[in-house]
């Protein structure tokens, strides 16, 4: 399976690349969802939740203190 971008406008499809096979063949058209990433409902919130607001208080008083450390990628 290969996936080729396209756009749908009006009832049509128009491929924005060339397909790997000319055809003809079955295709399976998928429409991702307005809230597809996951990080957007996150990025709108006005206020941070309230375990990142934790967080960000600890890490806060820790660099406050001269005990803070980098991140390391395992904890994100």
């Amino acid at each position: 399976m290969k996936a080729v971008k396209a756009t749908y406008e009006k009832g049509k499809v128009t491929l924005s690349e060339t397909p790997p096979e000319p055809g003809p063949m079955d295709v399976l058209v998928v429409f991702p969802e307005a809230t597809d990433d996951p990080w957007e409902g996150i990025f709108a919130e006005k206020t941070p939740r309230p375990a990142f607001a934790k967080f960000a208080k600890k890490s806060l008083e820790k660099i406050a203190k001269g005990k803070a450390r980098p991140l390391e990628l395992d904890q994100l």
